[in-house]
């Protein structure tokens, strides 16, 4: 009898998850493969912290968007779990991304909140297990950058993240890939996924070949994943390019780099929105995927992240 590693496990994990929430069936409501959305920001601008990055005339972002908001769209595009990303650093907003979408666990699956300001101090610990207290704080992520080093007490942290299997979201920036390729050595069993390709900035030339060749050794650690994300938001231009052609070099490339395996489906709304509708995205993402087949398509839009977040 073959023996049950923890890639296995998860595997099954995902199967039983996709079987119990009727994701493999033909009743979909909408065409294609049903979606884990791992990219779903939510935030409310009457909170203290606000959201440091929308400018108040940004007249389609400078507004609350809650699971009021989202529920509806969620459901008339067949996402059937969502991993929410916290929109900003405040780090009370931990806790209230859990409390908001408390009141519809079977969608709301998984929560990735922000402890920039805290990794590598001695706040860390006490707040981390705290938050671990919920099943659906999945993980956190890094988008701020307030040690200039990567210090001991970081790798502590990082270290204690991954004994709790507990998962990390890397908005590349402040934290550089080559940070991100030291990180995933250093601590291999840590989770670690790349936020929308690596931050890359897309247009009509060529990808810069420095920054390919850094995405390409990062992912030869194979602790580390990509989320096929922010596709409208990597794009300079407004409104972003409808056409797949413009995507498929970085869609090429995450591919060879990561594999079938190790990438995941994330819309990025509600900022989405600066370019197009949710359904637009979707169908985006599928178009490229169609000539790649039915088992891929569900790795990527459900199975890989199921298994990355340990969606339960």
């Amino acid at each position: 009898m073959s023996r049950l590693t923890p890639q296995r496990v998860l595997q099954l994990v995902a199967v039983v998850f996709l079987a119990v929430t009727g994701m493999t069936g033909a009743a979909d409501q909408v065409p294609g493969t049903a979606i884990v959305d791992t990219h779903v920001h939510l935030w409310d601008l009457q909170r203290p912290a606000g959201i440091y990055w929308i400018s108040n005339d940004d007249k389609v972002l400078y507004r609350s968007f809650l699971p009021k908001d989202h529920e509806p769209i969620a459901q008339s595009n067949n996402v059937r779990a969502i991993v929410v990303v916290q929109a900003g650093q405040s780090l009370p907003d931990n806790q209230w991304n859990l409390d908001i979408t408390a009141h519809n666990k079977q969608l709301y699956r998984g929560v990735v909140g922000n402890l920039s300001e805290v990794i590598g101090t001695d706040q860390f610990k006490p707040l981390f297990e705290s938050l671990c207290k919920d099943e659906r704080y999945v993980g956190y992520r890094l988008s701020g950058r307030y040690q200039e080093e990567l210090s001991a007490a970081f790798f502590r942290d990082l270290r204690l993240t991954a004994e709790k299997g507990k998962t990390v979201d890397f908005l590349v920036g402040r934290y550089t890939l080559k940070d991100i390729a030291k990180v995933a050595h250093r601590v291999p069993n840590l989770k670690i996924i790349l936020d929308h390709f690596g931050n890359v900035r897309l247009d009509d030339k060529p990808l810069d070949p420095e920054w390919v060749k850094e995405l390409r050794g990062v992912a030869n650690f194979k602790n580390v994943y990509c989320k096929v994300s922010a596709m409208y938001g990597r794009v300079k231009e407004k409104p972003a390019p409808r056409d797949i052609s413009f995507y498929k070099p970085v869609l090429d490339l995450v591919f060879g780099c990561f594999g079938e395996d190790r990438l995941v489906f994330g819309s990025d709304w509600p900022v989405t929105r600066t370019s197009g509708d949710y359904a637009s995205v979707v169908k985006l993402t599928r178009a490229y995927l169609d000539n790649k087949g039915g088992p891929v398509s569900e790795k990527l839009f459900s199975r890989n992240a199921i298994q990355f977040y340990g969606i339960k």
